[in-house]
């Protein structure tokens, strides 16, 4: 078979210079006949390689016999570069951190280095097990194919490894793990994509930890008693599941009340047989996550801002640069009068000269200068503009004010925390990881405590912000979908993430799923099913009654003394000022009718 592949490339040379235009036609040849006969290692290295474009070959011989070499020189045909790894402490680097693991992984093993071969390749092939894998296995010591080699394509799959062919006497075989490990023999590589491709599940059962952790993950009973599970991370699980005939098996988790820890959430997601855990967890080398769903941001919730007091509605319908224009204004008004009334008349009455200014700022002064002249005239229309200005623009704005309202400054910043009085209520099993965040403000870090997780789970989910609470944007959009119809929200967030991180689904380690799940996630994404699942999970929130539409608090928005407050304390300064100013004019008249007398 070896000669045939020879004569054919050398007839394909031959024909492409006498005859270029039969290329194609030789070529597809050559690819059936690789295709339907590539039963020896080389061939079917030859094909993988140019079939998936591999810019690296991995081979691996730990027998450490006179055939590596052999087995090295097998493959030196092909042009993609090779490692060579023939020792167990060769590397201690995963390769997926130092090379493009578009790779294709070549393998010769034997019985007696069964278990250190796997143990390096699940080394090497760290977080990339799903790549293709070749074998060329020597099975000396093995008697009965049907009994070896179930068990070696069940230490593959344990591994993660799903796409293996395995070369052994002359034959070749792959296997399927559905719904229990199979073994396939392979006539050709048509044969072993064919197997490779099929996705039917066989109602293969996977174990997914539950919890109730609204919008990711929650179930509720609808009005016929059925308990419905949902959730947008568990909805793109179930429907991976579903799709291809698999069937699911719950193990519920009330996170809420057992107090959970970094590390007992390690341990279970490690060793407790789970496929899929249908929420966001922290980055971690324990576990392996799906491709990114989307890039997400951590928020703070906290109170929206309340409405000012009403006595100061008076103050703020002008800024203070507008209140510090309007008494320089005053001031100029005050002098002017002054000096007219001076140069005029020979007098400079001041506390008279005040008074009129200050009719004057509010559109309410009568005569100023006595006498009709074309000066008064000309003084009393600047007076009529500047009062009318100011006196118009201050009551539109306090009127406008009292109709839309006026509330304090919102929290923008995280440095604006400070301004509040309020804690930082962090959910028990985040603590650590919130703490070990750089470059935050200091009173993040000496706000933030653990209490009750049922209580912050409770107070959160009805946004009573006793406290101030964390969560993704996609807590947050589902939370706030509560406040759709109010037209003062309860919370908001501050603008300013906490920080920002990949949302992704969490899997385990060595996952044989990984890859055909990052498929059907991709496809997921492009179609916008994801953002479908988003907005469900809002709707099934409400149906649930984990959500209930706020309304706006009924209040009485009629005028009270309330808002007159100020307005009667400038009242009560102004007659006491007059009072005081008109005694000390008597009894400074009084004093110099005394003097003349």
């Amino acid at each position: 078979m070896r000669d045939v592949s020879l004569f054919l490339r050398a007839a394909m040379n031959g024909i492409t210079k006498r005859h270029p235009t039969s290329l194609e036609l030789v070529l597809f040849l050559l690819h059936l006949h690789v295709m339907c006969n590539a039963l020896h290692i080389e061939d079917i290295m030859q094909h993988l390689n140019a079939e998936y474009g591999f810019q690296t070959n991995l081979m691996i011989d730990l027998t450490g016999n006179e055939h590596t070499w052999e087995f090295l020189e097998k493959s030196l045909e092909s042009k993609v570069p090779k490692i060579l790894i023939t020792h167990l402490d060769a590397t201690t680097s995963n390769l997926y951190k130092l090379f493009n693991m578009e790779i294709l992984s070549i393998v010769r093993m034997d019985v007696m280095h069964l278990n250190l071969t796997l143990k390096l390749m699940d080394e090497l092939l760290w977080r990339r097990h799903y790549t293709k894998i070749i074998v060329d296995f020597h099975g000396e010591g093995a008697k009965d194919a049907n009994n070896e080699l179930p068990y070696i394509f069940h230490r593959f799959w344990q591994q993660g490894h799903t796409s293996v062919l395995l070369h052994w006497r002359n034959a070749t075989y792959t296997y399927t793990p559905y719904p229990s490990i199979q073994v396939h023999s392979v006539a050709n590589l048509w044969d072993f994509q064919k197997l490779w491709q099929m996705r039917n599940f066989h109602q293969y059962v996977f174990k997914i930890p539950f919890m109730e952790f609204p919008p990711r993950c929650f179930s509720y009973r609808n009005r016929k008693g059925n308990l419905i599970r949902t959730g947008n991370f568990y909805k793109i699980i179930e429907g991976f599941i579903e799709q291809y005939n698999g069937s699911m098996e719950f193990e519920f988790f009330d996170i809420w009340n057992m107090g959970l820890n970094r590390d007992y959430a390690n341990e279970k997601i490690s060793n407790a047989g789970f496929r899929f855990i249908p929420t966001q967890m922290a980055h971690s080398e324990m576990y392996d996550s799906s491709d990114a769903l989307h890039f997400g941001k951590i928020y703070f919730i906290v109170p929206a801002s309340k409405e000012i007091n009403q006595s100061l509605y008076l103050f703020v319908s002008f800024n203070p640069h507008m209140w510090m224009m309007v008494a320089l204004l005053l001031l100029i008004l005050f002098l002017f009068i002054v000096v007219v009334n001076y140069r005029k008349y020979g007098k400079g009455n001041l506390v008279d000269s005040l008074f009129h200014a200050f009719k004057i700022i509010i559109f309410i002064y009568d005569e100023v200068f006595v006498g009709k002249t074309l000066f008064n005239f000309m003084l009393h229309l600047l007076f009529l503009i500047v009062g009318l200005f100011l006196t118009n623009s201050y009551v539109c704005n306090l009127s406008s004010m009292y109709t839309s309202r006026i509330y304090e400054p919102e929290l923008k910043t995280l440095n604006d925390i400070r301004l509040t009085k309020l804690g930082i209520h962090v959910f028990g099993l985040d603590y650590d990881q919130f703490l070990s965040i750089e470059n935050m403000p200091p009173v993040i870090y000496e706000r933030m405590f653990v209490g009750n997780d049922t209580e912050f789970f409770a107070y959160r989910q009805k946004l009573q912000l006793v406290n101030i609470y964390m969560g993704g944007d996609d807590i947050i959009d589902y939370l706030f979908f509560q406040q759709l119809y109010m037209r003062k929200p309860l919370a908001k967030y501050i603008s300013e993430p906490m920080y920002t991180l990949v949302f992704a689904i969490t899997i385990p380690h060595r996952s044989p799923f990984i890859e055909f799940f990052n498929r059907y996630l991709s496809y997921q994404k492009d179609n916008g099913i994801l953002n479908k699942f988003k907005r469900d999970s809002q709707w099934d929130g409400v149906i649930s009654s984990s959500l209930k539409f706020f309304q706006d608090p009924i209040t009485n928005r009629s005028m009270s003394m309330a808002y007159l407050q100020y307005g009667f304390v400038i009242w009560i300064i102004g007659m006491f000022t007059g009072s005081f100013a008109f005694m000390f004019e008597l009894y400074y008249s009084k004093r110099r009718v005394n003097q003349r007398v």
